[in-house]
């Protein structure tokens, strides 16, 4: 588990950043052609104690605890 969860995922926050401002070439040998593709992130998941985390919350075992910002 890292120390600064942000400082860990912001590398590869910025790869996916830098891929959504000028595309991902994808060649299609079938059909002798290039692709270029914008990925995007719908959602993350995680268990419950990794969501918390995640969101920067009291996680399940906090005073008052809560995973909807209560």
């Amino acid at each position: 588990k890292p120390k600064d969860l942000d400082s860990f995922l912001l590398p590869g926050l910025i790869h996916i950043a830098a891929l959504q401002k000028t595309g991902l070439k994808i060649w299609d040998a079938a059909e002798d052609r290039v692709y270029v593709t914008r990925p995007i992130i719908l959602f993350a998941t995680a268990d419950t104690v990794a969501m918390a985390y995640i969101n920067g919350l009291v996680g399940h075992s906090g005073a008052q605890g809560c995973r909807v910002w209560c």
